[in-house]
């Protein structure tokens, strides 16, 4: 009957322990960043809706505007008028961890049949 050795042991429970330690940091960001998640999900969201709602006024002329949301999102969007086609921005920030903002951009391109 064949064992392993003492060294073939300790290289395996070596191997074990870096991937247990790289589960454990990966579940830690895992654990600190739901919150920041979830307002990205918002954000986007938040700025899809504005590009479909911007979309379906496609002949409006060139705007621009902006909305506190809460939640701490701010919201900026604009459009841009060249002849028949438009181009809808619309951007979200939102805080991240250590004061820091973050923002999602959503663009959309329509075409003003009239």
């Amino acid at each position: 009957m064949k064992a392993f050795t003492l060294i073939e042991v300790l290289v395996a429970l070596v191997i074990f322990e870096f991937g247990m330690l790289a589960l454990a940091a990966t579940s830690a960001v895992a654990a600190r960043d739901p919150g920041v998640a979830n307002r990205r999900t918002r954000a986007h969201t938040v700025a899809r809706n504005r590009v479909e709602l911007l979309r379906a006024d496609s002949c409006q002329p060139s705007a621009a505007g902006t909305a506190a949301i809460r939640g701490g999102l701010t919201e900026f969007w604009r459009v841009d008028a060249s002849g028949s086609r438009r181009v809808i921005t619309d951007s979200v920030e939102f805080a991240v961890e250590h004061g820091r903002r973050a923002s999602v951009v959503i663009r959309g391109f329509t075409l003003c049949a009239a």
